[in-house]
């Protein structure tokens, strides 16, 4: 639902919970965050969002960490048509015109198609944009949609403006432990075992609505001097880490070696903890802020 403490705007915005919001920034932006789900130990959960399906328990980042590390095998579910239909209503019933629907990169996920779908039904007052971003990529585009939105910017300009900004994001991680790409098939088992013998370690690019290994690094701590090594001037950087604090701390001090200022750290959410694994360490490289 809307956040209590918001005012209505004349254009609401939506997302899901890839986006890698806080609950302050939620009631900050006053964005709807339909949730996606998780199947843990044959239980189903909601990730944490203000738009969840009914009767469903949450799952924290923090408790998800230690059922993987005690040897649970989670699967991710996209957000279903309902659960935008939902998000959809109270927005409109709320009293906004119109509503921005900004979800996870339509390459990603289904979810992408379910917010189409239920936008469908609604006459033209929802339009669903393919941002072709995720985590803190997708989290940025709400907050880009808010400020330009809130500067006066027609709701369609803003969508177009948006329609992309994935392909600028610079979104790269690096596993701790190679066991969660192979179970989410992003990676063999023969190639994960020969990897884990070599200690060879995959920088992953997740940019643009693709997932691929952009390099192949002997070492955990190698691995994130690449990554800090590779982080392109002119975006404003952003640590991630799946109960990784300490990793997080290291990668943050090759950064600094190469003057590369930290905005601020967050650990990942739950649906994306599940595919990067515990351990995981990345960084997100974002456009600076535009005015309207």
């Amino acid at each position: 639902m809307i956040p209590s403490n918001v005012a209505p705007r004349r254009v609401a915005l939506v997302t899901d919970s890839t986006a890698d919001l806080t609950r302050a920034e939620w009631a900050e932006l006053g964005v709807s965050v339909v949730a996606l789900t998780l199947e843990v130990g044959g239980t189903l959960y909601s990730d944490p969002g203000t738009v969840r399906r009914p009767g469903l328990p949450v799952m924290d980042p923090a408790t998800l960490v230690r059922r993987m590390e005690e040897g649970a095998a989670p699967r991710t579910s996209q957000a279903v048509p309902d659960d935008f239909r939902r998000a959809y209503a109270e927005a409109l019933e709320a009293g906004a015109e119109r509503v921005l629907c900004l979800p996870v990169a339509s390459q990603l996920s289904g979810t992408y198609a379910s917010a189409v779908t239920a936008a469908g039904e609604l006459g033209g007052r929802v339009e669903v944009v393919d941002t072709r971003a995720l985590s803190v990529g997708l989290g940025a585009a709400v907050r880009q949609a808010r400020t330009w939105l809130d500067g006066g910017m027609e709701s369609g300009e803003v969508a177009r403006r948006l329609t992309g900004l994935g392909d600028r994001v610079f979104l790269r991680f690096v596993p701790g432990r190679l066991r969660w790409l192979v179970a989410g098939g992003r990676l063999s088992r023969v190639a994960g075992a020969a990897a884990g013998l070599l200690n060879v370690h995959p920088v992953i690019r997740a940019e643009g609505g693709k997932v691929e290994a952009a390099a192949r690094i002997r070492g955990f701590h190698a691995a994130l001097r690449e990554l800090a090594r590779s982080f392109p001037e002119g975006l404003e950087v952003t640590m991630l880490h799946a109960g990784n604090p300490e990793g997080a701390r290291t990668l943050a001090g090759e950064l600094a070696l190469r003057n590369i200022r930290v905005r601020g750290t967050r650990e990942v959410t739950a649906v994306l903890l599940v595919h990067a694994g515990p351990g995981t360490v990345g960084l997100v490289g974002l456009p600076p802020l535009e005015s309207a």
